[in-house]
């Protein structure tokens, strides 16, 4: 059984729900004060009422703007942004526009608990996601469930920086980095700190070094490869094994 459905939320997301109904109370008091005003104002003549002591948008758009905001950090608080690739949270920001479900006990019960019945399914299929391009053998479709190697050549990645050296190139090439630390911290019980990894290789790239750490050895090239070490075998093969579970939970002519 899920221990959502044996214990009360945690008192982040408790605390969570308590400031938002407060602070939408606070802001609709704040809307009447101000419509007080104006009325205050109004036999005295026309358009007295600044228009910077109200209160531009109307209740709805206020509480569909801070439902967002709270399921984004609800997510940053339990972890599970942790075990989602980048097309996983595009696919979690999509379903907060045009409006988020309302960020209530039952909606934040309905979701973590069929998040957590997934979770592991969502970390594999992520792992599968941001790794398979980096793969000789699915390249080469030569073999399925496909393996990664300790070093990948990964092209498309670099580029000269504005200042001197080179860098990582923005947008894709820096979600593709994002993605592969996520997934080595972890499959190394270590807290994943989002873009930390694409900091220090600019640092390092910047005056054309190797990036060298506990997990990775990194060079960049001119020709826009980045060539990429995976120093500790023992998250290799975890790493492996995930995609080999993925594999062997999935129906045989599936195909991505």
């Amino acid at each position: 059984m899920s221990p959502f459905k044996e214990v009360a939320l945690p008192t982040t997301l408790a605390d969570l729900i308590k400031a938002r109904a407060d602070a939408l109370r606070l802001i609709e008091d704040a809307r009447r004060l101000t419509h007080s005003a104006e009325t205050l104002l109004a036999p005295h003549g026309r358009y007295l009422m600044p228009r910077g002591g109200m209160i531009a948008e109307d209740h709805e758009r206020v509480r569909v703007e801070m439902d967002g905001r709270m399921w984004r950090r609800a997510f940053d608080l339990t972890g599970f942004k942790q075990l989602m690739d980048a097309q996983a949270v595009a696919e979690f920001e999509r379903s907060l526009n045009p409006s988020p479900p309302e960020f209530t006990e039952a909606n934040i019960r309905s979701t973590f608990i069929k998040l957590r019945g997934e979770s592991a399914d969502m970390f594999r299929r992520g792992v599968v996601n941001v790794f398979r391009g980096l793969s000789d053998d699915y390249k080469t479709n030569s073999s399925e469930p496909f393996r990664i190697g300790r070093k990948v050549v990964m092209g498309y990645m670099v580029e000269h920086s504005f200042t001197r050296g080179l860098c990582i190139r923005y947008g894709n090439a820096a979600d593709k980095i994002n993605d592969i630390d996520r997934v080595f911290q972890t499959l190394d019980n270590k807290q994943f700190k989002a873009h930390e990894l694409v900091s220090a290789l600019n640092v390092a790239f910047k005056e054309r070094a190797v990036y060298e750490c506990e997990l990775y050895r990194a060079k960049a090239f001119k020709n826009g490869n980045l060539h990429l070490e995976f120093k500790r075998p023992d998250l290799l093969d975890k790493l492996n094994e995930q995609i080999a579970d993925h594999y062997a939970n999935t129906l045989p002519d599936a195909r991505f």
